[in-house]
């Protein structure tokens, strides 16, 4: 940010707040169902590869590629009666 943006980084605008603002994410669990869940599952959730490409052939990663997986997902392990 500092060599994109502005020198001193993230500074607050005119009315005091950040000209980036952030996103907060949050995931809730009832814990019986969790655990039924983790039993169940053995921990795994479904994953999937997201690869980054640095060129449009897609020959080369821009970065490592990982596995991911959403918590979006999460929902579809519970019982109908969750």
């Amino acid at each position: 940010m500092r060599t994109k943006w502005n020198k001193d980084g993230d500074v607050p605008n005119e009315k005091g707040y950040s000209h980036f603002p952030g996103n907060i994410n949050t995931l809730v669990f009832r814990l019986p169902e969790y655990v039924e869940n983790l039993q169940k599952t053995q921990g795994v959730i479904p994953e999937f590869v997201n690869p980054k490409y640095a060129d449009a052939e897609k020959n080369v990663f821009k970065a490592p590629t990982r596995l991911e997986c959403m918590m979006q997902d999460y929902p579809w392990l519970l019982n109908s009666n969750g």
